[in-house]
């Protein structure tokens, strides 16, 4: 497993939310396990979206997807403020 994390800035949070609500029901993000929408307490229009898929393969195949960056341009998302990382799941669990 592979997750992405995704942290970029939007202009409008109330905006963005439908734009990605609708995404993940589009054909193109079929590969995604599960995703976690973070919102910043100090400043509610930075985010950080993580998202779980199989492998690195299919996370750079999302993350690179032109339909992705056109749901963000539609979205809102401040395209410079924009950082992919991935991430191996070595482990979790519950306090």
């Amino acid at each position: 497993m592979t997750t992405v994390l995704v942290d970029h800035r939007v202009a409008d949070y109330e905006a963005w939310r439908p734009e990605f609500d609708r995404a993940n029901e589009a054909e193109w993000t079929s590969g995604v396990r599960s995703y976690t929408v973070l919102r910043g307490q100090d400043d509610p229009n930075r985010l950080v979206v993580l998202n779980t898929l199989d492998s690195r393969e299919e996370a750079e195949a999302l993350a690179n997807n032109p339909a992705l960056r056109e749901a963000m341009g539609r979205a809102g998302v401040d395209a410079s403020s924009v950082q992919i990382e991935y991430f191996d799941d070595v482990t979790s669990g519950t306090g």
